[in-house]
């Protein structure tokens, strides 16, 4: 570790006079703003409930793409030359083999109703929240289905289900983002969780760019969410306010900057990567970093290199923020090229249609990690290896804390020698410096399946040391588009060491569907148990003061675990402590009830249910508790004689919808609002009334597609429903 540490030593010195520390400020200072503070995840209704009609057909979410650079010439002579790739990986790893530890389904193109799906996800202590093109859904980290499948436009705001959802855990605050963009405005819709509870309510932000922000990628640092786009024109990255967001504020700044010497790949999409931070050991004096291969065979670029920019936030005076000259970084020669944009790149069993991977561009995420005497930054991306065979460069880079440049550590090009493509990857480094990889593999052969692999820090450098695993085996093809992806997502656990990863596959024809998987690269913790969901108490309107409470607890640990306490909490307050005696199987779950009953008899109360674990040697205690809101919807006996008139809401015509309600008694005038599910209020009046029957007509015309909310009064009393707006 001492040589490794002295040659990055030496690099970093003799690259510093290449590496120009001249820097330029932003190119734009705006503001987003604040559209208001959703409704519960939990409590919107799935796409089942709002679809009038069953799956018919899926739209495609087109890619921006300038059709000037599609049929662009690149130089065949640039390194390396067709099919010589020396030093590349053409073995497996010989180690032991790694085992899968979670393995379930996402989501399917029947719930999506889309293509492609652009699979993201995150995991927390005890969630993961997985979104595709074009509806978000959240699973305990045992598979199980908590909220959704919720549709994107409904759960952020606009009504607008546009695609391209970026999902992420922002660590450092316990929150979740979900972004999604917005065709109609040139515009990026974002949600950051108010709780550490993704299913609970989001603020929500809108943030219109001066072009249309495709392909958007994000990633958490200490100072800000960094975000790089897609975008023909304009600003190629861009900071948020990331505290202004979790806040709630009105209008969070959000800081535009154009990349110095930025040299695009002529034949596909603009993707420059933001530094994604892994870890809770962040430098918050560390600056920024953007990423973007070059390859030698585009027109201005003489080698093959990535790039490197180093971006400095000041949110307090943002003229004061900058950007740097690029750092170049030389890499043994790669060809990121396969086809012409829109022809696809990898085979299929049983048809000519190929897959897109995503070439020529940096794979999302790209994870840095910070370790005592350094830190690592792990990039990927698709390499030709002869005859548009697939494989996967995988690059390390490592800088100390005393300054910002970089030094390439390791290298490799995972391709083994079976005739597979491997492509659409995604890695992350542990808190160990292992790195773990995944991706999907495919060929004339084999359909569309998705694969991972790693290596120990300290194995040989520039090699994947473990063998190829399997997550899933895809069993169909693809016929109707070449659009695959558009990327996936592998993302690291909140205890350090386990890797989370979601993609794409085939189930049959033209049936995508996403995995959700995780895995590990050492030996995990031998002592890890947790509370991982609720079966009871739920919400509702037949809620006591003697309500039975059973939990469901994981074993995530390597060592069998028996006689330990399980604490309860309701609002905060310990109601009981009770001791699990049974033995649970490493990886396996049990079921707990406790003696003690909780009171939850208030009308109209939340209450908000903890059950913590409190195993003594526990190694990793983030995932030890878990946390359920619970909704007494119980009505006052005034209340539910208002409520008991017949409330209806009918369709009438183009988004025309006729309220009628008829109460039991006379409860004078009638008043109505309407509300959008960031309680937005859309409109409002007073009911006709004809004696006890109160009625009028309600135009949606002027808004979107989605889930409104109408509420009567009379100024005491009130009721509500809640309608779904059709075309």
């Amino acid at each position: 570790m001492k040589l490794k540490n002295l040659l990055i030593a030496i690099a970093v010195f003799f690259s510093w006079n290449a590496f120009s520390q001249q820097t330029q400020g932003p190119n734009s200072i705006s503001q987003g703003t604040f559209m208001g503070t959703t409704i519960a995840l939990r409590d919107m209704p799935s796409v089942l409930e709002m679809e009038e009609e069953g799956f018919e057909y899926a739209r495609e979410i087109k890619q921006k793409f300038d059709p000037s650079q599609k049929n662009a010439v690149i130089n065949t002579n640039d390194l390396p030359l067709e099919g010589q790739h020396p030093g590349y990986q053409s073995e497996q790893g010989t180690r032991d083999p790694l085992t899968v530890l979670q393995n379930f389904q996402g989501a399917s193109i029947q719930e999506g109703q889309a293509l492609p799906p652009d699979p993201t996800g995150a995991v927390g202590p005890n969630h993961y929240v997985h979104a595709v093109n074009l509806v978000v859904k959240i699973f305990d980290k045992t598979g199980e289905l908590l909220t959704g499948p919720v549709a994107l436009g409904t759960f952020l705001g606009n009504g607008n289900n546009n695609g391209d959802p970026i999902v992420m855990y922002d660590h450092l605050a316990d929150r979740f983002f979900v972004s999604q963009f917005n065709v109609g405005t040139n515009a990026l819709i974002i949600g950051v969780s108010q709780t550490p509870d993704p299913t609970g309510s989001y603020n929500l932000y809108n943030y219109p760019l001066d072009a249309f922000p495709d392909y958007p990628h994000y990633s958490v640092w200490h100072d800000g969410y960094y975000l790089t786009a897609n975008k023909t024109q304009g600003d190629k990255v861009y900071v948020l306010d990331r505290q202004a967001m979790i806040n709630g504020d009105e209008e969070p700044t959000i800081i535009g900057f154009n990349l110095p010497q930025f040299i695009r790949n002529p034949t596909t999409v603009i993707s420059p990567e933001p530094a994604n931070l892994v870890g809770n050991d962040a430098d918050t004096d560390s600056p920024a970093f953007i990423v973007y291969l070059q390859d030698g065979s585009w027109g201005g670029v003489s080698y093959d290199h990535i790039k490197v920019w180093t971006i400095e936030t000041d949110f307090v005076t943002p003229d004061n923020s900058t950007v740097s000259q690029p750092q170049e970084i030389e890499t043994a020669p790669f060809d990121s090229f396969f086809r012409q944009f829109g022809q696809g790149d990898f085979k299929q069993p049983s048809t000519d249609q190929r897959l897109d991977g995503a070439s020529g561009v940096i794979s999302f995420a790209a994870n840095y990690r910070s370790f005592v005497n350094h830190n690592s930054w792990v990039i990927t991306f698709n390499e030709d290896m002869g005859g548009q065979r697939g494989g996967i460069r995988w690059i390390e880079l490592r800088n100390t804390d005393a300054d910002s440049t970089w030094a390439l550590f390791q290298e490799g090009t995972y391709a083994p020698e079976d005739g597979e493509s491997r492509y659409m990857s995604s890695s992350a480094m542990d808190q160990d410096g292992n790195i773990g990889m995944a991706y999907n593999l495919s060929s004339e052969n084999t359909s569309a399946s998705i694969r991972y692999t790693g290596r120990y820090d300290g194995d040989a450098l520039g090699q994947m040391t473990f063998p190829e695993g399997v997550i899933w085996d895809g069993l169909g093809r693809q016929t109707n588009t070449n659009r695959f992806g558009d990327y996936a997502h592998l993302t690291m656990d909140p205890d350090g060491v386990t890797f989370w990863h979601t993609s794409e596959y085939f189930q049959g024809v033209n049936q995508w569907r996403t995995r959700i998987a995780s895995f590990t690269l050492n030996n995990g913790f031998s002592e890890d148990i947790g509370v991982y969901n609720f079966d009871q108490p739920d919400s509702g309107d037949d809620l006591t003061d003697a309500e039975t409470v059973t939990v469901k607890i994981f074993n995530f640990g390597t060592e069998p675990q028996e006689n330990f306490d399980v604490a309860l909490r309701v609002d905060g307050a310990l109601i009981a402590t009770e001791t699990f005696t049974e033995a649970i199987a490493p990886q396996s779950s049990a079921t707990f009830t406790f003696n003690t009953t909780v009171d939850l008899s208030i009308a109209q109360q939340e209450y908000e249910i903890e059950a913590r674990t409190l195993l003594s040697e526990d190694a990793n205690t983030p995932n030890d508790s878990f946390t359920k809101t619970i909704s007494n919807t119980t009505l006052s006996v005034i209340d539910q004689e208002f409520n008991a008139g017949d409330f209806t809401i009918i369709a009438a015509g183009a988004k025309q919808y006729d309220v009628n309600f008829t109460t039991t008694r006379d409860f004078g005038a009638i008043s109505f609002s309407v509300y959008n599910t960031i309680g937005q209020q859309i409109t409002r009046g007073l009911l006709d009334s004809n004696g006890q029957t109160h009625t009028t007509t309600l135009d949606f015309s002027a808004e979107p597609v989605g889930v409104f909310f109408v509420s009567l009064t009379n100024g005491s009393y009130k009721a509500s429903k809640r309608v779904v707006v059709f075309k």
